[in-house]
Order: structure tokens, then sequence, then C-alpha cells
């Protein structure tokens, strides 16, 4: 957590109480919450914050690279995952799990090697997957 708040502290973020407690909340999340799932458990120790908030600090949060929005649900709530880095995710279809894929793509996969397709330049690569997870299958 020191780390994260160095960050945001070098790049002239303001650390308000509601901010950090989101901040925490996102660094301990073991999943990919909503903006309702962190506004729900923050509310009990925060009765004032607001939706907006938690919401404008997320979408900061996003903007500066520290958590990402995924739109896996389609048309969907976005959700927030915590690894900032690039990887893929895989929604359960029966459940909503959402879970981080790593894959080691092979060197020669087109879609990665690709610097532009049809004069469009590539910038990122993120999949989603979607199917039954392994508890789901059983």
């Amino acid at each position: 957590m020191k780390k994260m708040v160095e960050r945001l502290r070098k790049k002239g973020i303001t650390l308000t109480p509601q901010r950090m407690a989101i901040v925490e909340y996102m660094l301990n999340s073991m999943g990919h919450p909503t903006v309702d799932d962190i506004y729900d458990e923050i509310k009990k120790r925060y009765p004032t914050m607001s939706k907006a908030t938690v919401y404008s600090t997320l979408k900061l949060l996003s903007d500066i690279g520290e958590i990402q929005e995924l739109s896996i649900r389609k048309r969907g709530k976005a959700c927030f995952d915590p690894i900032p880095h690039l990887h893929h995710h895989f929604l359960c279809k029966n459940c909503g799990k959402v879970i981080n894929v790593e894959l080691n793509c092979p060197g020669d996969c087109p879609i990665l090697a690709a610097e532009e397709i049809d004069g469009n330049s590539i910038e990122e690569i993120q999949a989603y997957m979607y199917g039954l997870c392994s508890n789901c299958r059983d």
C-alpha cells in the first residue's frame, strides 16, 4: 500500500480518507469488484460516502494506470482489477466470477506480432474469454 500511496502523491493526487479507503479496498481485493461492491463495503465505515466518489476515484486510478477497468460483462456493470499489468480475463457464464488469466502466448502469434491491422495502430491487446469455471462444471 505504501508504494501505491507514494506513486499517487508523486502524481499530485489528493488522498482523502475516502480515497484511501477505496485504494485499500482495491489492494486487498481478491476479485474484480464493481462500484456497487466497493460502495456497499466502504459505506459501512464512511456513511456519507457517495457512489460518485467511488466511481470518480476508480476512474482516476484507472486513468493513471494503478488499476484496470474491465467491461467483460458486456452490457453489464464494469468491474475493476487491482492488477494493473495487461493480462486476460475469463468470465463464468453461470456464476459470474471473473478470473485472471496469464498466458504465455507463442512468439509467432500473428495478433501479438501485429503493430497495425488494416491501417489501425495497435497499442494494446486484451482478451475476454467466456465459459464455465471449474466449480460450475463439476
